[in-house]
């Protein structure tokens, strides 16, 4: 196989060590669509939730990478036991399905999740979460070309490939604050595509991601204004790599206006927007300059969401505030 084409694989397909190693997508609005990178956050909220989006990486780059995503959440039946405070704990469900491309590799994930909240005050809940799905892994033959046709390893190469995943999560949230941890991606496998077997050939594993994320509501203005703040911290890492943090500022007007910016350690500057022409819909919109080593090269990163909410009357579910969603 071409050299040149092996490389690009590597490095663009699953991009590098200094890159967060990444084997899965990431996210520049994950702020505010916490449930892409934690489980625990299905049915957090008094109604159903959709979101439907799309990220186009490094723009200027030949096959970089390009992502679309889905998801929805809702809550459903309380639990039939009382707590001492004589509040219930409800269950959530919810669904996720990823599409990520880059160059001739994609990925296709699909999962299920589920939560369990449970109310500690009126204004303070913990949540636990699971998710288990498919990866599906695919190469397009199409879209190599080989320097010698003849080599045997090209007849050995896996074009597609299922494989199992899950993910855990916790979530702690209120009015004013949230905490999450979450592991992804948690059963490892080999990779897709080159063989292992007698001839030589790069292998690597699948590896678990970790995360953990905190953020806090402060009111500005006067009492009378419906202006907030909202800073956080992401936490990510995956081994062997070192672990890189995410600042994110958010400044938001009620739920009908917000705007923001985020920093990404080694990798880029963002700017986020996000409006609501109603309370049942939103759109977010934010731009990553790209900072890294391929900055001078490279058009900057674009992601869109937009975000379908469908509340429920007979449903009551103790949920403090939904700036975190």
């Amino acid at each position: 196989m071409n050299r040149l084409i092996t490389i690009s694989i590597f490095i663009l397909g699953f991009v590098s060590i200094e890159a967060f190693a990444q084997q899965r997508p990431q996210y520049t609005q994950y702020a505010t669509n916490q449930f892409l990178i934690n489980p625990a956050i299905a049915g957090s909220q008094n109604m159903d939730e959709i979101k439907i989006g799309g990220r186009v990486q490094w723009i200027g780059f030949q096959d970089a990478p390009q992502t679309v995503f889905a998801t929805y959440h809702a809550p459903f039946k309380k639990m039939p036991f009382q707590t001492t405070m004589n509040q219930r704990g409800h269950h959530g469900f919810g669904a996720i399905l990823i599409k990520d491309i880059t160059g001739p590799i994609s990925q296709t994930s699909a999962h299920l999740n589920y939560a369990y909240h449970h109310p500690f005050t009126d204004n303070l809940n913990a949540a636990v979460g699971v998710s288990l799905g498919m990866l599906q892994h695919t190469i397009d033959m199409s879209k190599l070309n080989f320097q010698n046709a003849n080599d045997g390893i090209i007849d050995r190469l896996i074009p597609n490939r299922f494989v199992p995943d899950g993910s855990v999560g916790i979530w702690v949230y209120s009015d004013k604050f949230y905490f999450g941890a979450s592991i992804t991606q948690m059963i490892s496998n080999t990779t897709m595509f080159l063989p292992v077997g007698e001839r030589e050939v790069e292998t690597f594993d699948l590896g678990a991601h970790y995360f953990a994320n905190i953020g806090y509501k402060f009111d500005i203005g006067s009492e009378s204004s419906d202006w907030f703040i909202v800073p956080s911290v992401l936490f990510k890492s995956i081994r062997p790599a070192s672990g890189h943090v995410d600042f994110n500022i958010r400044a938001q007007k009620a739920e009908n206006f917000w705007f923001g910016a985020s920093f990404r350690q080694d990798d880029s500057f963002s700017g986020l927007v996000g409006i609501s022409a109603m309370q049942d819909f939103a759109f977010t919109y934010s731009y990553d300059f790209i900072i890294s080593d391929i900055g001078p090269y490279s058009g900057g990163s674009h992601e869109v969401t937009m975000t379908f909410r469908f509340k429920k009357k007979q449903r009551k579910v103790i949920c403090p505030d939904s700036f975190w969603l």
